[in-house]
């Protein structure tokens, strides 16, 4: 009986010990992988590498974290993957088009996932994309656009220029020829270089603003709720609406732009595990090495912190009633894809 009890004992203080073992110890000898739905030399893929350099010595147990591409369908693959595949334990964190949101609420059937209930762990930048033009184009506004039909290199069929482009056109009745098949906004670039599209509306102001203005190319409009300051006489996209109506619409599909390059991670994760993730970013962002490096890569920040950036998205997801089937039809076949 005193060896049993003796049993009993040590098993009951192995328990007590676990229980005990504080869950900042979860990812010590872990492997934190942070993936971007995009093919490397892009905004997506710069700034996940550069945010998954530094993660590692803020979160508890300093774990190795590795970035891994992994490109499809505008991203929608690995947005569908964090949702219902990747471990749900803190260790598959991602960056994934912050157009997703959108293309979700307005009832893309490729999309498993619903935005609200993702784990929004924080954003570095919010997002300044522009529809910039070859300089041997004559297309030099978006007045140019309804008269003479351009060829727009474009990602992945639920990517944020694929949507935006298809909307002008059905609202505004521009005549842009939408190219699939570039894995990301690197390759398009040397696709307008090489004069095999005449645009793109896969760059962004804030990282793509030295190209722009080397390859002497036309900026057309920006897909961005207020304009970037050294772009005052380009249009945004809700500028360009010709009523009230069509400015509404506009302003909703430019909400995307403040989601942004975020960190996202799936649904279902321990909330102590959330409230670490979430730390660990602030504390990453705001390390003088972070900001450093950033700096060198011309890379810019605009941070929010998780709380912020989840009430972001579910303001998004809410959209309902009218304008949401008014939007449905201006997004056409974008939003069925």
């Amino acid at each position: 009986m005193r060896a049993l009890l003796l049993i009993i004992v040590t098993a009951f203080a192995a328990v007590a010990t676990a229980w005990a073992e504080p869950q900042s110890d979860f990812f010590r000898n872990r492997t934190v992988t942070v993936y971007v739905g995009y093919g490397p030399g892009g905004g997506y893929d710069l700034y996940c590498r550069l945010f998954a350099t530094h993660l590692g010595k803020h979160l508890p147990g300093n774990p190795v974290v590795v970035a891994q591409n992994r490109p499809g369908a505008g991203s929608l693959r690995l947005a569908n993957e964090l949702y219902n595949v990747l471990p749900r334990d803190g260790t598959a964190l991602g960056m994934i088009g912050e157009v997703l949101v959108i293309n979700q609420v307005l009832g893309d059937t490729q999309a498993m996932f619903d935005s609200a209930k993702f784990t929004w762990i924080g954003r570095l930048v919010d997002s300044g994309p522009v529809l910039a033009m070859r300089p041997d184009v004559p297309v030099a506004t978006i007045e140019d656009a309804l008269t003479r039909e351009t060829i727009i290199g474009v990602p992945g069929a639920g990517s944020a220029t694929v949507l935006t482009l298809t909307v002008i056109n059905n609202v505004l009745g521009t005549k842009f020829k939408l190219v699939s098949g570039y894995e990301g906004s690197a390759e398009i670039r040397l696709a307008v270089e090489r004069g095999e599209v005449q645009g793109t509306g896969s760059v962004f102001w804030r990282v793509d603003k030295d190209w722009i203005r080397q390859q002497k190319l036309r900026v057309i409009y920006q897909a961005t709720l207020d304009p970037a300051p050294d772009l005052p006489r380009v249009p945004t996209m809700v500028q360009l609406g010709r009523t009230e109506d069509e400015r509404k619409m506009f302003r909703f599909f430019s909400s995307y732009t403040v989601i942004g390059r975020s960190i996202v991670a799936p649904p279902g994760i321990p909330a102590d595990r959330v409230a670490m993730l979430r730390a660990a970013f602030d504390a990453t962002v705001a390390d003088p090495d972070f900001v450093a490096d950033a700096k060198n890569a011309k890379l810019d920040l605009d941070v929010i912190g998780g709380k912020k950036l989840a009430a972001v998205v579910g303001d998004v997801a809410a959209l309902s009633g009218p304008l949401l089937e008014k939007a449905k039809r201006a997004a056409g076949k974008a939003a069925e894809k």
